[in-house]
């Protein structure tokens, strides 16, 4: 008999149900995001409380309100990363953000996921696998990062976008579902010119 919590399945990647447990954590979440979204961003209470809210929160972050998250205790944010306005991050596993990473308003960070099979769906089994960007990383606004992916280093992803699967490092990738449309050169005056603009993938 599998004696482990849902809690423990949900960070095993494997089919869970929700419980007591687990609301009674979502519930701390939701009390914890009325605090931090009406403090505003470089206040030094909201920065102390983001310190222990989070698994991990490094060094000169900004994120502006209104977030949102499902526990916070999963999400890692890097040093010096810009989260905007109304982002939402569904942290039923491991979401790992690195440094000077950007994210624009209103994008959907999503480790949770249903089963396809409708039965199981409405008996409330849930799964979830864990999402990484990497450092440098931009996230246009409005993109969606499903379940899973990991976006690389130095990636762009271009607003509107829903990103499905893996990203590699140094590429603008864009569209639904999202894939690379070129590489991204990292020599210090590459992108001067705003041609992610120009090619009409604004972020």
């Amino acid at each position: 008999m599998d004696e482990r919590s849902n809690y423990e399945k949900m960070l095993a990647e494997e089919e869970y149900m929700p419980d007591h447990e687990l609301a009674e954590m979502a519930f701390a979440c939701s009390k914890g995001l009325m605090k931090m979204n009406t403090l505003p961003p470089r206040d030094p209470e909201r920065q102390a409380f983001m310190k222990k809210f989070f698994r991990h929160l490094g060094e000169h972050v900004t994120i502006k309100s209104n977030f949102n998250c499902d526990y916070g205790r999963h999400i890692s944010i890097g040093d010096g990363t810009i989260i905007n306005y109304n982002v939402t991050i569904l942290d039923t596993n491991y979401v790992t953000i690195g440094n000077d990473v950007f994210i624009a308003p209103g994008v959907v960070i999503s480790a949770a996921t249903h089963p396809l099979n409708a039965e199981r769906r409405v008996t409330r089994h849930f799964q979830s696998h864990p999402v990484t960007i990497k450092d440098r990383a931009w996230i246009g606004a409005n993109a969606t990062i499903l379940t899973g992916v990991t976006i690389g280093k130095n990636a762009v992803v271009a607003a509107g976008s829903v990103v499905s699967r893996d990203i590699p490092d140094n590429c603008l990738a864009g569209g639904i579902p999202a894939k690379v449309i070129r590489e991204i050169p990292q020599d210090e005056d590459a992108d001067l010119d705003g041609s992610a603009f120009s090619e009409g993938f604004g972020l």
